[in-house]
């Protein structure tokens, strides 16, 4: 992974560069692939969270080998970007890859 973090800083020109930035765009241009975002908060994947076919679906996507993430954004009443993390641990307006799904409900993430 430094090799590749070391190469992608070099395609644009400085380690400062990758700092922020857009997930879905990181991962196209390491993979090739495309991206898709769901927003949790969205009224069309809140139904696809309540089913269960949400994490269904993810689940799927990581055993076929696809790059997943997922990322909350977070900002003060100011307008600026909150780093402190949470009450479950997950820090605000930061990255994360999933490599894997254990068997939950969903009433437990919440």
């Amino acid at each position: 992974m430094p090799l590749i973090e070391k190469a992608y800083a070099k395609l644009h020109k400085r380690y400062e560069a990758l700092n922020g930035g857009k997930m879905g765009e990181g991962m196209v241009d390491l993979s090739g692939g495309v991206s898709e975002k769901y927003n949790l908060s969205a009224p069309e994947t809140k139904e696809l969270l309540e089913n269960g076919v949400f994490w269904k679906m993810i689940k799927n996507y990581l055993k076929q080998g696809f790059l997943v993430g997922c990322a909350c954004s977070k900002k003060s009443d100011d307008g600026k970007k909150i780093d402190e993390p949470g009450p479950n641990g997950i820090s605000p307006n930061h990255a994360y890859g999933l490599l894997r799904m254990e068997d939950v409900q969903a009433s437990d993430l919440l």
